[in-house]
């Protein structure tokens, strides 16, 4: 699992920075202005919803299958702009995550299914408080 995750963060920083690079190289940004309106938005997603230690990441398959096609896509780019040499190196750092995230697929799975216990657990204990009469108690 340690392995996985530790290649998903390489991906996820290599992710993040294709996006600052195309941004920088396609409309012809700036790099402050390339970070500003194209990195953080690309941080933000990758941290709320890919990152494994996420309070609101994607459920497994639906996150590995989203962040690996976001990651292809990132060095795709990364070609597509001629850094060849880094877009190669992270389309194979892409097929070795995904093949660790299949042969981990069943720990994944483990783990989310927790996570998703506890989400619907707390969903249910916010019900519990909001439909328990106002939330004050009289005084005895």
């Amino acid at each position: 699992m340690k392995a996985a995750n530790a290649a998903s963060f390489v991906l996820e920083v290599a992710f993040v920075c294709s996006v600052i690079l195309w941004a920088i190289d396609v409309p012809g940004l700036s790099p402050l202005v390339a970070t500003l309106a194209a990195g953080i938005p690309a941080l933000v997603v990758t941290a709320l919803f890919l990152s494994a230690q996420s309070k609101w990441r994607l459920l497994w398959p639906l996150r590995g299958l989203v962040a690996h096609i976001l990651y292809l896509a990132g060095a795709i780019v990364l070609i597509a702009l001629d850094y060849l040499t880094l877009g190669w190196i992270f389309v194979l750092l892409v097929l070795l995550s995904a093949g660790l995230n299949w042969r981990l697929r069943r720990g994944f799975a483990a783990q989310d299914a927790d996570l998703a216990a506890r989400r619907a657990t707390a969903r249910e204990r916010r019900r519990a408080r909001k439909s328990g009469g106002g939330g004050r108690r009289a005084a005895r």
